[in-house]
């Protein structure tokens, strides 16, 4: 067997195991889906009825003219994107916990007594992070689509489905590399659990999943979608959210002179107001291939700087 097969197996390996290891920890995987439960709760109990009763008011006297069916399917839509644009964050976050509690195990001397390259080590934390944090928004998301479809309201092509798990894997890339280069500092779970806490109660409000970010000042909506996480939850919204806005306003056929599809997209924040610009899908998804690119040559600096090993 030749080096780079035995280097290729032995990563692929410890990428399974990482996984194996999160997915046996119960209580981390309930973590990773705890902002989800919250988001949901709220949604069931408080946020749906003010939502709909809000978008039929902008409509005025036109929203005898629309089906409450749409409406309905359009909040929903929007809660879709919530639930999954803070799912590719928490589930990264829990994910990672195994690289901490390697540290803490003292599992990672173990490794620097074997012949396993620093590099595979830290790759595999990486690629069992991301392909888990991909599998686990991928369900929320089929579980949402199919929660979309039963209403009957809305339906999305191929084509934009794809579209929407290839975000999801853009964001699972995106949140897992910036959030490993925070937390490739810590080597207590302590440390991971209150830093997990802080990003768990913020980023609800940081995509806007639990009120838009609309609500929020200039300076507030500016400093939040500088967030990568808030450019993927945004770019969801804009595919998730239009086939609602197209039926809707197609049944108005010009009656409010396109007020209502500025007025919608503005309060639901399809588009991300970044120093008074209105960032749209190209925006969102370049800023994302950027952040990217800038936290994997990140994590590489950090490894080189902080490798105890060498190749």
């Amino acid at each position: 067997m030749t080096e780079a097969r035995r280097n290729l197996n032995t990563y692929r390996g410890m990428t399974v195991r990482n996984m194996k290891v999160y997915a046996k920890d119960r209580l981390a995987v309930l973590l990773s889906m705890l902002t989800q439960i919250i988001i949901l709760g709220l949604f069931i109990l408080f946020l749906r009825n003010n939502y709909i009763d809000a978008v039929l008011r902008s409509l005025g006297e036109a929203q005898n003219i629309v089906a409450k069916a749409d409406v309905e399917a359009l909040v929903n839509s929007w809660l879709i994107s919530g639930v999954v644009g803070t799912s590719v964050v928490t589930v990264a976050l829990n994910t990672l916990s195994v690289m901490v509690n390697d540290k803490q195990e003292r599992i990672d001397y173990d490794y620097n007594a074997t012949s396993v390259k620093g590099g595979t080590v830290v790759l595999s934390y990486f690629s069992g992070a991301m392909a888990t944090t991909f599998i686990m928004s991928s369900i929320l998301l089929a579980a949402g689509l199919i929660f979309l479809s039963l209403g009957g309201a809305v339906s999305y092509t191929a084509v934009e489905i794809l579209k929407i798990y290839g975000l999801v894997l853009l964001g699972s890339v995106s949140s897992t590399l910036v959030l490993m280069s925070f937390i490739s500092f810590f080597r207590k779970g302590s440390t991971l659990s209150s830093f997990g806490i802080m990003v768990s109660a913020a980023i609800g409000f940081v995509i806007g999943a639990y009120i838009p970010v609309s609500e929020f000042s200039d300076r507030v909506q500016t400093a939040v979608n500088l967030v990568p996480g808030s450019q993927i939850a945004g770019a969801m919204r804009n595919i998730l959210m239009d086939p609602a806005f197209e039926k809707i306003n197609s049944a108005l056929a010009g009656a409010d002179g396109g007020l209502f599809m500025d007025n919608a997209k503005e309060m639901f924040a399809v588009n991300l107001n970044i120093f008074d610009y209105s960032a749209g899908m190209n925006f969102m998804l370049m800023y994302s291939a950027g952040v990217i690119a800038v936290f994997f040559a990140l994590n590489i600096l950090l490894y080189q700087f902080s490798s105890k090993r060498k190749d």
